[in-house]
């Protein structure tokens, strides 16, 4: 089940925070920038049995108020691999794109080929550009975004 937080909750902000850096280490989000994110962001999680196995992040870009950024995604370790992920954001950018977003935003290692091909394979999503050194030295992103449309026309 996919839900949006939409109250801070003490034991799920801690949840949520270990999956981040499950999945991310030290660039995982901590506390005080999940707190912030719940509140003025779009956080989504995926429960199963009613723990929190996942989470997706989202801001809107202030510049385009049409795009938002997706922040990050992370999935528990084991379970990992069943699709958890890629259901994950399929439900969260269709809510989305009905929420008048135009084009969803996002960066990614070029190094992670298995996100690289969810995200443009799977999903849509097209590189538009490369950012160097964009989490510091040798921390090159990928600049990956969606269009509505480009997702329009993908069958799930």
């Amino acid at each position: 089940m996919i839900e949006l937080v939409r109250t801070l909750q003490p034991e799920l902000v801690t949840r949520l925070v270990q999956l981040d850096k499950e999945a991310f280490d030290e660039g995982g989000m901590n506390e005080w920038h999940l707190v912030p994110m719940i509140r003025h962001g779009r956080v989504y999680i995926y429960k199963r049995n009613k723990k929190v196995i996942g989470s997706i992040q989202y801001l809107l870009d202030w510049e385009n108020p049409s795009k938002a950024y997706m922040y990050g995604v992370s999935i528990a370790q084991e379970f990992r691999g069943q699709g958890i992920g890629s259901e994950l954001l399929i439900e969260t950018l269709k809510t989305l794109f009905r929420e008048n977003i135009k084009e969803v935003e996002l960066t990614v290692d070029p190094n992670n080929a298995r996100a690289v091909k969810i995200y443009e394979s799977k999903l849509g999503f097209k590189v538009t550009d490369t950012r160097q050194n964009e989490y510091g030295e040798g921390e090159n992103r990928l600049v990956m975004i969606l269009s509505v449309a480009d997702f329009a026309n993908k069958e799930f």
